[in-house]
């Protein structure tokens, strides 16, 4: 093995290293395909099927708060911000209890594949 080839595994090897103990840094890795489905599933009854919040057409009474376009919001939002509310609920970030925390049923992955499809929001037509 030559000395460059020896950085380079031993760089690979750092990063892979950082990963496996602070997930919250693999967060740019989330896969928007999958985060689609889990948002599909869990998010889109208050969020609506494409993030733009409260769908009033389809509901029959209104939120307790206000449900934003999340392709608005999420431009605004850091990556660490977006996989904590998702994880830990609105209060975790100082917002409404009504935002509820997935973490108890959504793994580190499929948090950060969830924010990668909402990022995926903001870049809609």
């Amino acid at each position: 093995m030559t000395r460059r080839q020896g950085r380079i595994r031993r760089a690979a090897l750092a990063g892979a290293t950082v990963t496996a103990l602070w997930p919250h840094l693999a967060g740019a890795a989330g896969d928007p395909a999958r985060g689609r489905a889990l948002y599909l599933e869990r998010c889109a009854l208050c969020h609506g099927e494409q993030g733009q919040g409260w769908d009033w057409g389809r509901k029959v009474e209104t939120p307790p708060v206000p449900v934003p376009d999340l392709a608005q919001v999420a431009t605004r939002r850091s990556d660490d911000f977006l996989f904590e509310i998702v994880k830990h609920g609105g209060e975790a970030v100082g917002r409404t209890r009504f935002m509820p925390p997935f973490g108890f049923q959504l793994s580190d992955a499929d948090v950060w594949d969830v924010v990668a499809y909402v990022r995926s929001l903001g870049r809609r037509p």
